[in-house]
């Protein structure tokens, strides 16, 4: 009897710890980070298999969400909708994402996370109806607002006969004045009529995707990114939820239905067309009294403190033709206004943030002459990398190439010693082009150029 009783009671300890266990693997939060810091690559397991559980928490470095749903699944990202617990409010939480399918990786969706927020800053100034980034992790996540909606612009035009007279003039009208919201744009990162939504309860369009590399249009006749090709290869018949309907043809194969793009629709890109022309029309007028107003202002100055302040108040809702016009003015009048050595690395960045996209025709001529204002090696490595971004004219690479062996040896010397510019001095003298012999000399005798780092006993000293 005793022996079954001690049978009984061990049973039901292994029962609990099943049930336990069981329990536990079923109730399972998500950490997106583990235990020695490194990002959780087999993240998505959890959430697409269903383990993840509504109510259950998803972990990031410094927060943790509460995760509701499942809003979207692409080749790129994976897009949550979570919820902060102390507030309340719900936010999209866009994950990378892979499609091995389609050849696509967990690296692609990692690029695209942080094309996505690269791309954020210049639409936002714009003023774009855009969701708002609330925080960002490096190649790991965005959390974004919410962006409530009942179609997209592929959905609207593809299934324009199933809307009633009345809601779709009420939709294409707030299309217009979306368009003409984008009009400073000739191209914007990733855009395609997926990505352009419309809520019935707010009449608006938004911005839901998009991801950098966005260029400015430069006349009222330059290309807008609601190109004729997106609406004419928009021509599969989509069904009553936004999805290509597909049919068996006669060998058996299965293929998308094809569509005739309706009249509605050419008269839809005609005016969106019309629109955004007319728009431009208007903001080139507004640039060029801006313009006027400011160079106006900028001959009465001449101290080059008081030049940096008119270019930091310099908003970017322009064209790209006033961007042009400001930095040639830049370079011919205002760069001599700057003493020899006087520009530190947060002058140099205002410059470069206030003076509007370069091309790199204007942006080679912009660094052959700046570098002479430059200060140190480290506002000269601004300068480099952003050279390497942009780009350069081949005609004008000697004359870069010539002022950055001229001003090395200053550069160098107005430099402390620490082991960041030695690694960037290691750098510069195993890079090719615009590093020539001279400059790489010069480089090479950097110790005895660079001053000494300040010691702690140094500092002390000072005060004594």
């Amino acid at each position: 009897m005793a022996y079954l009783l001690l049978f009984i009671h061990s049973m039901n300890k292994i029962l609990f710890a099943l049930i336990f266990l069981s329990l536990s693997s079923w109730s399972a939060d998500l950490s997106l980070f583990l235990e020695n810091g490194n990002f959780n690559e087999e993240f998505a397991k959890q959430i697409l298999s269903g383990d993840l559980k509504d109510g259950e928490s998803i972990h990031l470095i410094d927060r943790s969400l509460t995760f509701k749903k499942i809003l979207g699944s692409g080749n790129t990202t994976l897009i949550l909708k979570v919820q902060n617990p102390e507030t309340g409010v719900d936010f999209a939480l866009r994950l990378p994402h892979g499609n091995t399918e389609k050849r696509y990786h967990l690296s692609d969706g990692m690029r695209f996370i942080n094309h996505t927020f690269n791309g954020y800053e210049e639409l936002n100034d714009a003023g774009l109806p855009i969701p708002k980034i609330h925080d960002y992790n490096k190649d790991h996540y965005l959390l974004v607002d919410i962006i409530e909606h009942d179609f997209s612009l592929r959905t609207f035009l593809a299934r324009n006969n199933t809307f009633t007279e009345e809601s779709k003039e009420r939709a294409l009208k707030s299309l217009i004045e979306f368009s003409k919201e984008t009009a400073l744009f000739d191209s914007i990162g990733d855009f395609h009529l997926e990505q352009a939504v419309y809520s019935k309860d707010k009449n608006k369009w938004f911005l839901l995707d998009w991801a950098s590399g966005h260029q400015l249009a430069r006349q009222p006749s330059s290309p807008n990114v609601f190109s004729s090709f997106l609406f004419y290869e928009n021509n599969i018949a989509l069904d009553g939820n936004g999805n290509e309907i597909y049919e068996i043809n006669r060998d058996g194969h299965k293929i998308k239905v094809a569509r005739e793009i309706s009249e509605f629709e050419k008269a839809a890109l005609a005016s969106i067309t019309n629109a955004i022309e007319e728009q431009r029309r208007v903001q080139t007028e507004l640039d060029n009294l801006e313009l006027d107003r400011i160079k106006q202002k900028l001959s009465t100055l001449s101290d080059h403190k008081e030049v940096l302040e008119v270019y930091k108040n310099i908003h970017t809702k322009h064209l790209a033709s006033f961007f042009t016009l400001l930095q040639k003015d830049f370079i011919a009048n205002q760069l001599e206004k700057f003493p020899r050595g006087a520009l530190g690395a947060s002058e140099l960045d205002l410059l470069m943030n206030h003076l509007g996209k370069f091309t790199p025709y204007f942006f080679s001529q912009f660094a052959e002459k700046i570098i002479d204002n430059i200060y140190d090696l480290e506002t000269f490595n601004h300068l480099y990398v952003k050279l390497q971004t942009i780009g350069l004219d081949e005609e004008l690479e000697d004359d870069i190439a010539g002022a950055i062996a001229r001003n090395m040896e200053r550069l160098l010397r107005n430099t402390t010693n620490d082991p960041k510019i030695l690694d960037s001095v290691e750098k510069l003298k195993n890079d090719y082009g615009l590093i020539n012999y001279m400059a790489k000399e010069h480089l090479a005798n950097a110790a005895q150029y660079l001053k000494p780092a300040t010691s702690c006993r140094d500092v002390i000293s000072s005060f004594l």
